[in-house]
């Protein structure tokens, strides 16, 4: 499934701001109270997240470079370069998020992923979180990702799932997960593990997550169309941009909609959000 008609990407500083969520996650880190529960789950689930993506790398080896496609501010590596051995690489087109990850001792790259020169053959792990479904073309992103790892090297995606429950619930205009005009492509766990065959990738790992911000949006989206006047109310009850602020009352949503996702994903197997890994075949 696919955006039609969509933005065109000289377009893209239009749709992506400077105050774009994910360029400013260092921020919210850094406002944040580190004793709270919110932060600590948030940070056991990044944590997690990324020590099986480095334990799908080859261990025979004792360093392992790692490239993150849509870096941002640089918050993904930050995590990574905390594992001895690991070298961060990152990619974004936007100019002040690079250099906060620049001056935090990561090497970066200006520029769309698909036209930046990037080394053949270089990284061990190249990881895309929430970032294939914005591309223009996925499968020559992939191509392109299959010639910059290592013969052994590890495609780490995380992307939304048009296959969950919830996806199907609201499928005619109000799921989360859709993101317009942001997202453009949409995948389930099989038509995204045929998709990276065509590029050269063989799945080794997958998994479901919760993912609240998705309920957010879908439920922001449907009082928005119920009581259109009503903006202000709705935001401060589903907040669409500051739903990662270290809060009691986004704690409490966040926690409501996590289970939710635990009890679709008991009965289903799945949840809006998945995670799939993938390794180069020759």
């Amino acid at each position: 499934m696919y955006l039609n008609p969509r933005p065109d990407v000289t377009e893209l500083s239009t749709i992506y701001p400077v105050n774009y969520y994910s360029y400013n996650q260092k921020a919210l880190r850094d406002q944040a109270n580190p004793n709270s529960i919110l932060h600590r789950l948030r940070y056991k689930g990044f944590e997690a997240k990324i020590r099986k993506s480095l334990s799908l790398c080859n261990q025979e080896n004792t360093q392992w470079s790692v490239l993150d496609i849509g870096c941002g501010d640089g918050h993904t590596l930050d995590l990574y370069a905390h594992h001895p051995g690991v070298k961060t690489y990152g990619v974004d087109f936007n100019v002040a998020a690079l250099e906060l990850a620049r001056n935090n001792g990561h090497n970066v790259y200006a520029g769309s992923f698909e036209t930046v020169d990037l080394p053949s053959n270089f990284f061990d792990l190249v990881t895309a979180t929430h970032v294939i479904e914005h591309v223009e073309d996925p499968r020559q992103f992939l191509m392109k990702v299959h010639s910059v790892l290592r013969s052994d090297g590890i495609l780490w995606l995380e992307t939304p799932n048009i296959g969950s429950i919830d996806a199907r619930w609201f499928r005619n205009k109000h799921w989360g997960g859709y993101h317009f005009p942001r997202h453009w492509f949409f995948f389930s766990r099989d038509t995204l593990t045929r998709l990276a065959a065509s590029a050269g990738f063989e799945p080794v790992f997958a998994d479901f997550v919760p993912n609240a911000i998705f309920w957010f949006w879908t439920f922001h989206s449907m009082l928005m169309e119920r009581y259109p006047r009503s903006r202000k109310l709705v935001d401060a009850l589903l907040p669409p941009i500051d739903f990662q602020r270290d809060t009691i009352s986004n704690f409490v949503r966040i926690c409501f909609f996590c289970m939710m996702d635990v009890m679709i994903k008991k009965f289903s197997g799945e949840t809006s959000n998945m995670i799939m890994a993938f390794k180069k075949t020759s």
